[in-house]
């Protein structure tokens, strides 16, 4: 089994660490697709466009021969002329039943042979069926197939197909094929109003759309031709996070859509009932296609935020930050000790206390995660003159999901870090003075400095069609502010108080900084992403024809991560 891991340079996590990280609580999480982690949902104009690749093949059937004169005293098809030959069939999911399909069968030509009469065993009429459509209500179900009959021919795929699903190994992976049910559906009754059989006698077709439904009937079990397609889904326990982002559960559901719904992490359909009920997955509105798309892939915001960027992107910055001196000792070795009543410790995420060691954390939020590390110490120093003494810094981080435009407008997944830096110095200098030693004010001083640097995260298509991530940002020049009051006499308030060589080079060269984020969490984030994606693709094959690829990405309306789809361009 292939075990994808971008996780390098201290970033890995195990599957452990993973399970424990969904407990975290995300604003919007309850947003879900029905409780599932991620849908498929292909366009009937897909499946159709499968059914007339499968049709080239030679994966369905071109023409219907059903019945016997001398027996049942009809016959749909026969040599020559009489050859009931089928068009392309024909599929819709706009039955409004969670499970079902429209399935139309048009004749190009044919005959239908019937004797002139009971008993008459001598004259036989024919009835031209060409032109003729009957449509059933068939369900849609997903069934089992062991992928040895996938190799051997014995289920219907394309070649390409075939070598699409032979890269998985079968004690790893299993495979379901999404299949028109012809056994458990009613074929008795056509759907009236789809359906147009060119005659007014009400016996020939009656007795063509029992004969029409039994043949169908036969095609049901192993080798049924009709199917919609393939899902590949895990069954081995997930060793890193990008197995545990693969599907290990699969439903399928048609509503105006076809729609493949997947669970992923170590889920269970099973455990959920919402996951099989009877409307599992059939979502009012149906989800909108995009013209001239294939149809959409629809991450769910808790699977994205928790299981992709939280481990990937948050986690990697937090451990770096952690790893930070925090600014509360940063006066630990110097004169003068803390006036623990106006010294500050303000660390979000955590309870901090001046001394129980407790560091910030990313705290999510409507939009993302935002972190804030805000000390301010506050001490006396003493000789002839008193000074009062305040350092503050303020250091913050936030991470926002949206979708923004890209440099040609077109709106893209977009993840902005945004970092600053605040340092500030206050020193009041007081005097004691005769005959009583009284501490006179003289005056004060003060100098502050802000920096920040921003980073733009866009998910875009590959060329390939895949996605990539493209980064960008800047970095804003330092912003200084200084002043003095009184008796207060430097020449340079900001160079007395501020060591803005130290501060400049600990932002620019901390490990959680600009030029450390950029060259290796965003470098494996990216790497992460393509692979994440790639494999999702993967696991959902069509049965012939060019399979799908990506065009767009973004975040739809919902919070969910949204992808049109597109055929592979050959």
């Amino acid at each position: 089994m292939t075990n994808v891991s971008m996780l390098t340079n201290g970033n890995n996590i195990d599957a452990g660490d993973l399970i424990a990280s969904l407990s975290d609580e995300l604003p919007g999480s309850d947003r879900l697709l029905g409780g599932f982690d991620q849908v498929w949902a292909l366009a009937p104009e897909t499946v159709n466009k499968q059914f007339a690749s499968m049709r080239q093949h030679g994966l369905l059937p071109r023409a219907v021969q059903v019945g016997d004169l001398d027996e049942a005293g009809l016959l749909i098809g026969g040599e020559g002329v009489d050859r009931a030959v089928l068009a392309t069939p024909g599929i819709s999911f706009d039955t409004g039943a969670p499970r079902m399909a429209r399935l139309s069968l048009t004749f190009n030509s044919g005959n239908m042979s019937f004797y002139n009469g009971f008993g008459n065993r001598t004259s036989i009429l024919k009835q031209s069926i060409a032109g003729w459509k009957i449509a059933f209500n068939v369900k849609v179900q997903l069934l089992p197939v062991a992928m040895q009959d996938l190799l051997n021919g014995a289920a219907p795929a394309a070649p390409g197909t075939i070598n699409r699903i032979g890269r998985f190994d079968e004690a790893h992976f299993r495979l379901q094929a999404a299949v028109l049910d012809f056994e458990q559906s009613d074929l008795m009754h056509p759907d009236a109003a789809h359906t147009d059989l060119a005659t007014d006698n009400s016996f020939l077709a009656n007795n063509f759309a029992n004969f029409i439904g039994a043949w169908l009937k036969g095609l049901a079990g192993p080798g049924n031709p009709f199917v919609l397609g393939y899902a590949v889904t895990r069954k081995t326990h997930a060793a890193d996070i990008l197995e545990g982002l693969l599907p290990c559960g699969a439903n399928l559901a048609a509503c105006g859509t076809l729609n493949f719904l997947q669970v992923s992490g170590e889920r269970k359909i099973a455990h959920e009932p919402r996951l099989y009920s009877g409307t599992a997955g059939h979502f009012n509105p149906p989800p909108p296609v995009a013209e001239g798309a294939a149809g959409k892939l629809i991450v769910s915001r808790e699977t994205f935020f928790k299981r992709f960027l939280k481990p990937l992107l948050v986690d990697p910055i937090q451990r770096r930050l952690t790893a930070l001196p925090d600014y509360l000792h940063a006066r630990r070795d110097q004169e003068g000790e803390l006036d623990l009543d106006e010294t500050v410790n303000e660390k979000s995420g955590a309870a901090a206390t001046l001394d129980n060691g407790a560091r910030a954390a990313f705290v999510p939020n409507a939009h993302g995660w935002s972190y804030r590390d805000h000390v301010l110490l506050h001490w006396r120093e003493g000789n002839r003159h008193l000074h009062d003494r305040e350092s503050e810094q303020d250091l913050q981080f936030s991470v926002s999901v949206s979708s923004q435009p890209d440099a040609q407008g077109v709106s893209r997944l977009t993840v902005d870090l945004y970092s600053s830096l605040m340092r500030y110095e206050w020193d009041r200098m007081n005097q004691r003075v005769a005959p009583f030693m009284r501490k006179t004010y003289m005056g004060k001083g003060w100098a502050r400095t802000t920096m920040h640097w921003s980073m733009r995260l866009q998910f875009v298509p590959a060329p390939n069609g895949g996605i990539a991530v493209t980064v960008g940002g800047k970095r804003a020049p330092a912003a200084t502010d200084s002043g003095v009051v009184g008796m207060y006499v430097v020449s340079d308030a900001l160079a007395h108080l501020l060591n803005m060589n130290k501060i400049t080079n600990d932002w620019e060269g901390n490990h959680a900084g600009f030029a450390a984020l950029q060259g290796s969490v965003m470098v494996e984030l990216g790497a992460a992403a393509t692979a994440m994606f790639g494999q999702a693709a993967g696991q959902l094959v069509l049965p012939a024809g060019p399979q799908l690829c990506y065009r767009g990405i973004q975040l739809n309306e919902d919070g969910n991560i949204e992808l049109d789809l597109v055929h592979e361009e050959r």
